[in-house]
């Protein structure tokens, strides 16, 4: 397929892209993965950027490499299952990812390592609420 139908699909009939993968994955950010040649923004979370710094109590925290961090421990030497029906405007596939049946996307938000990005869904909002509640995290 050439770049300009790749495009025309992307725009016109993003159902196009949805689907399903499985494998080792490799992490680039607390909330994006990579499997195979496969681009991956976890759905419904944002994690702190790489090189981003949080404040806590005063006390200065390298949250972004925390959240990379704890999403690379979490996938080592593990299979993970991804499903997707969208794609970002930089062509990520927009996912929930699984290792072992739990909801990854999930765990991260729940241990205060990624924020409930509600401008998509709000589905884990009462993660969020759980983290906050704990002081976990980014709380």
């Amino acid at each position: 397929m050439n770049i300009r139908a790749a495009i025309w699909l992307l725009i016109f009939c993003p159902a196009a892209f949805a689907g399903e993968i499985s494998g080792r994955a490799e992490v680039l950010d607390g909330d994006s993965l990579r499997i195979g040649q496969l681009e991956i923004r976890l759905h419904g979370i944002d994690a702190p950027e790489g090189r981003q710094t949080c404040t806590i109590d005063g006390h200065e925290w390298a949250c972004g490499r925390s959240a990379t961090r704890a999403l690379t421990e979490m996938l080592a030497r593990s299979r993970v299952r991804c499903t997707w029906t969208d794609r970002d405007t930089y062509a990520r596939a927009l996912a929930t990812c699984y290792k072992d049946g739990a909801n990854i996307n999930a765990i991260l938000v729940a241990k205060g390592l990624a924020l409930a990005y509600t401008q998509y869904t709000d589905r884990y909002l009462s993660e969020e609420a759980l983290a906050r509640g704990e002081g976990l995290g980014l709380w």
